[in-house]
């Protein structure tokens, strides 16, 4: 009689079966694994979805630039033809002959072409130039006391030949340049201002015009230069001078 607890031996044929099955598993050989084929099957697939990417993002940049938007709000597709918007009524340009001004800040010994064979320069102790037919630079100081540099003034240097005349001088006083205003016996014309940096409290303004030799002729005289008027940024004269024909 069996005991209790104790399962049952399994019959014989059950053994048998379990040997036959250790047998043929250990009869069968695994075939290898193709390493080489997998990975050049995971390279393609890389390459397939870095290009969709790629291209993905080429439509992003080129979607924009597909459509040019007008002036009046309208939108144009590529290919098309834009009609650029009428220029608006505005300031017209200053007439060529009478050249806008300018100011410009130099450094000290900085040497200005201001006309064909004419250079300026300025130093802290004035105005220095240089022109056809002089023997040497030629100077003018701000420190000497020859100009009363206590009270806003133009002083005026004019040389001239066939017509052409070539003015500058010294312009001091409070505040700084922005415009240079010349009146000449042959009309008006802005001149231009050279200054040093820092507000030193004067520039030099010079002109180039041409004055016709009947206005001269009929006028009786000598003299180019009327009046000097240099303005600043807001209008406000910081000096004028007026010279006598």
């Amino acid at each position: 009689m069996n005991h209790p607890f104790r399962s049952p031996r399994p019959p014989a044929e059950a053994d048998r079966l379990r040997e036959v099955f250790a047998e043929a598993a250990y009869d069968v050989t695994p075939s290898a694994v193709p390493l080489a084929a997998i990975e050049r099957d995971g390279r393609r697939r890389r390459r397939r979805r870095g290009s969709a990417v790629l291209g993905a993002a080429c439509g992003v940049l080129v979607v924009p630039l597909a459509v040019v938007v007008l002036g009046d709000g309208t939108a144009a597709g590529p290919g098309e033809w834009v009609k650029p918007p009428a220029a608006s009524a505005g300031t017209p340009s200053p007439s060529p002959s009478v050249p806008a001004g300018r100011v410009r800040v130099v450094t000290p010994g900085e040497r200005v072409q201001v006309a064909p064979g004419i250079k300026i320069w300025l130093t802290e102790d004035g105005k220095h130039w240089l022109e056809p037919g002089a023997p040497g630079a030629q100077f003018r100081s701000v420190s000497d006391g020859n100009l009363d540099m206590s009270r806003p003034g133009v002083s005026l240097q004019e040389s001239g030949q066939d017509g052409s005349y070539f003015l500058s001088g010294i312009f001091h006083g409070r505040g700084e340049p922005a415009r240079v205003e010349v009146e000449t016996t042959a009309g008006e014309g802005n001149g231009t201002a050279l200054t040093l940096a820092g507000k030193p409290g004067w520039g030099v303004w010079y002109l180039r015009t041409k004055v016709p030799d009947s206005v001269t002729s009929a006028s009786g005289v000598t003299g180019v230069t009327k009046r000097v008027t240099v303005y600043d940024s807001a209008g406000g004269v910081i000096a004028n001078q007026e010279f006598a024909p």
